[in-house]
């Protein structure tokens, strides 16, 4: 059976190479990302928050049976909305080596964060249970939370070193304060939309620059 499924497979990539058409295996990849695009939108916009496969099938229009079929599992979907999110968020707040600016790109990335509460809400929910080291998200969130405190670190130590900020700052432990900040500011936020996460996060770096 499964040798007949994978001959039949590579029979309809051949077919569709002579006649021009896009292989079985590309039009798996756009289902794909046609499903995820479409759960990132519904998240972005506060339509789903945190939301169960049935939800998920219901704002998509489409059965959670395919769903499954091109994820595996709900959890599978949700870490590949926080994969891409960051990956996103990457060209603004975790690339290496960091910008000049770096330290207002990540005021910049929070401002954008303000726009699609339903993924901060989900980075967050992963964040909180990645403290379990078996959970899928475990790692990748360490890892987030090293590369951004490395970066704010070296952003501070290059504003001590051309005087924009004071020597005696810990880069290390401010850098540690401004995420802890940065993400508790965001909760605040999808509790009360009316508070702006940016404005704050921009005051405390300000605060910083005049100490």
């Amino acid at each position: 059976m499964v040798q007949s499924k994978v001959s039949s497979g590579l029979t309809t990539k051949r077919a569709s190479k002579r006649d021009g058409r896009v292989s079985g295996y590309s039009k798996g990849d756009a289902k794909r990302e046609e499903i995820l695009g479409g759960v990132m939108n519904a998240l972005a916009s506060g339509r789903l928050h945190n939301p169960s496969l049935r939800a998920i099938g219901q704002a998509l229009e489409i059965e959670p049976a395919h769903i499954l079929y091109y994820f595996g599992s709900r959890e599978d979907l949700m870490m590949a909305v926080i994969l891409r999110w960051d990956e996103v968020m990457s060209g603004h707040t975790i690339s290496d080596p960091p910008s000049e600016r770096f330290l207002d790109s990540y005021v910049e990335a929070l401002g954008k964060n303000q726009t699609q509460p339903g993924i901060v809400h989900l980075y967050l929910t992963f964040a909180a249970e990645a403290v379990d080291p078996s959970h899928a998200a475990h790692h990748f969130i360490q890892h987030r939370f090293e590369r951004l405190r490395q970066n704010l670190s070296t952003a501070i130590q290059r504003e001590q070193k051309c005087g924009k900020m004071s020597g005696a700052i810990d880069a290390d432990i401010e850098a540690r304060l401004l995420i802890a900040l940065a993400d508790g500011l965001q909760l605040q936020s999808l509790i009360n939309p009316q508070m702006d996460s940016a404005d704050h996060l921009r005051a405390a770096i300000e605060q910083l620059r005049k100490t």
